[in-house]
């Protein structure tokens, strides 16, 4: 795994987890969240064929955005192995 120099998450702790589907391990970094942030959100069920670029331009009129919704969901340890019926919080309303 590499993680880019730019990332906001370069200097992030790393996680080992295992995967609940495979039993294989991943190496992630831990996503450490503002504390006391209020963050509004609406939910939102996965469908097959989703991808979080498509879901952030709908919501944030662009597709780089895609990390918001994933720093808001840190039980989705792979932003490319969500799976159809998965239940994301989506939030709005951040800067």
């Amino acid at each position: 795994m590499s993680i880019e120099r730019a990332s906001r998450y370069y200097t992030g702790p790393l996680a080992q987890t295992k995967d609940k589907y495979t039993e294989s391990f991943n190496i992630s970094v831990f996503r450490d969240f503002p504390k006391n942030q209020e963050v509004t959100y609406v939910l939102y069920t996965w469908k097959d064929g989703d991808t979080l670029t498509a879901l952030a331009d709908s919501v944030y009129m662009s597709p780089k955005f895609w990390w918001k919704i994933m720093e808001i969901n840190p039980e989705i340890e792979d932003p490319m192995k969500i799976y159809p019926g998965t239940i994301l919080k989506v939030p709005y309303g951040l800067q």
